[in-house]
């Protein structure tokens, strides 16, 4: 039994570790004559324009206000079909994929105007990616959780853990702004580790994109807070960090 027990071990670290290679390759003056004539001019431009204020004011409210309840609506119909199709997108259809994509476009508008130069810190996780990679936590029959935490301006660990963390592939890779909407990845280190063991560290080589669809707050449409992100590279990903 004991010697099993050491082979279903030994075949998962083996697993793992294949897994840790695949993932490496998936993650701003008048005159006194004219005085009394102005003035009235004066008060009933002045009545005008407040008129006209009030108006673009409670329009701009108005349209604002539409906006965020659209926003809430598209995040919130993301946030669910995620959660409904799964957090692997390889193992979904081609047409779940596109409703999933088609979404998540719908929320580009709304976005941030520079998603890439939003802070980033403490632990995000992953709601859905379309990558064949175990970037998505697929290995095999299994889904891991994954998350992304960012440890200064600059280098951040994607994690992907199995069995309420007793099986963890962490990727170091650092980050640079490139624009208002792209981020340059650039993978240094991956690390295996068992029970919360070290057993491997090798050099992680690579690089990718994040091309930004929609970053930024938003509130549910149930209530829930969170800084929710969508990134191309090209797969799709969808990220959120609750409050």
């Amino acid at each position: 039994m004991w010697i099993n027990k050491v082979s279903s071990s030994f075949i998962i670290l083996l697993l793992l570790s294949v897994a840790a290679q695949t993932f490496v390759s998936g993650f701003t003056g008048f005159s006194p004559a004219s005085r009394t004539t102005t003035s009235r001019f004066q008060v009933l431009l002045s009545a005008e324009q407040s008129t006209i204020s009030a108006v673009e004011t409670n329009t701009e409210t108005t349209l604002n206000l539409n906006n965020d309840e659209e926003k809430i609506n598209i995040a919130t119909k993301l946030l669910t079909t995620c959660a409904e199709f799964g957090q692997v997108g390889s193992k979904l259809t081609e047409e779940e994929r596109t409703i999933i994509d088609d979404i998540a476009a719908s929320l580009n508008p709304s976005s941030s105007p520079s998603p890439a130069k939003i802070e980033l810190s403490g632990k995000h996780e992953l709601i859905y990616s379309a990558s064949p990679s175990a970037s998505s936590g697929a290995l095999g029959p299994l889904t891991g959780k994954v998350t992304q935490s960012f440890l200064d301006e600059t280098m951040f660990i994607n994690r992907v853990e199995f069995f309420a963390g007793a099986f963890k592939i962490e990727l170091y890779a650092e980050r640079k702004v490139l624009d208002d909407t792209r981020i340059r990845v650039k993978f240094k280190e991956t690390v295996i580790s068992i029970l919360g063991q070290e057993v491997k560290r090798f050099e992680a080589k690579g690089s990718g994109i994040w091309d930004y669809v929609f970053a930024g707050p938003i509130t549910t449409s149930s209530g829930e807070k969170m800084l929710l992100r969508v990134m191309k590279t090209p797969s799709t990903f969808v990220i959120a960090q609750r409050e």
